[in-house]
Parts: C-alpha cells; sequence; structure tokens
C-alpha cells in the first residue's frame, strides 16, 4: 500500500527565475493599469476666471473652444460692459473664441492660452466684430444700465 501523501508533494520548492519573472511581469503590468485608470479617470481642467471685455455697442455671445474640440458658451456679454466667468473649462494650448450678436457671425480668433494668461485672463471682443455686425446691418443693443449721475 503506498502512502496517500507523497512526501515530495509536501515539500515546497523555492520559486525558481520563471516564476520570479512571472510575478514581476504581473506586478508591473499591475501597476501601469492603475497608473491608465487614475489618468482616465482625472476631471478636466478649469481656469478660475476669464473676463471678456465688450466695448462695442452690441451684446454679444461669445463661445470658446479649442481649435477642432466641442464648443463651450460662455454667455452674452451686455455692450460697453465687461463680464467674468467663473471656472472656465481649461482649452489648452491655444483659445478659439467666436462671437455673434442677433443670429450674425461676428468672426473667430485664435488666442495661445499663454497670451490670455498674460493678459490676467482677459479678452476683448476685437473691433473687426463690431464692423461685421454694422456691415449685416445689426442695429446697436438699447443700453441695460444707466451710469449713476
Amino acid at each position: 500500500m503506498s502512502p496517500v501523501l507523497d512526501p515530495e508533494q509536501l515539500v515546497r520548492r523555492p520559486a525558481g527565475p520563471a516564476s520570479r519573472a512571472r510575478l514581476v511581469a504581473a506586478v508591473v503590468v499591475g501597476v501601469l493599469a492603475f497608473g491608465a485608470l487614475a489618468t482616465a479617470l482625472r476631471g478636466p481642467d478649469f481656469v478660475d476666471a476669464l473676463t471678456v471685455v465688450n466695448d462695442s455697442p452690441y451684446d454679444v455671445h461669445v463661445e470658446v473652444r479649442r481649435p477642432g474640440g466641442p464648443v463651450l458658451g460662455l454667455g452674452t456679454v451686455p455692450r460697453e460692459r465687461s463680464i467674468r466667468f467663473d471656472s472656465v473649462l481649461d482649452q489648452g494650448t491655444m483659445w478659439s473664441f467666436t462671437f455673434s450678436a442677433a443670429g450674425v457671425d461676428g468672426g473667430t480668433v485664435e488666442v495661445p492660452r499663454a497670451t490670455i494668461e498674460q493678459d490676467g485672463w482677459t479678452v476683448a471682443i476685437p473691433a473687426t466684430t463690431s464692423t461685421r455686425f454694422e456691415r449685416a446691418g445689426v442695429p446697436p443693443s438699447p443700453a441695460t444700465r444707466t451710469d449713476p449721475s
């Protein structure tokens, strides 16, 4: 009668080089997978505030996007006013601003992020936008406020 358990089966042999290599490979793959998952779950970056200056006689709707990216509607800046937009999605190294009023295209300008940052996160609506509205026959927007006398 032979023993149920062979004494050779009860002896734990040290792991060979192939077993160690598989263990190291599994750890490396796990670390890389965790890093990729952490990157994928990270939220987008935001800019604390962006101020848009409108010196024109038109209420101008402003949109921003990275070139070729999805459009983010910031809002409408009333005539002869500045509006501060808080927590704006960071558009990366180049920001593309599109302007419109009364359904008329006021043009698009691309501004490097470095320039916007250098200007204190302020962007002015260009005078060419106002010229486009004039040529299209858009009447100036009515005043929305009165200055104290």
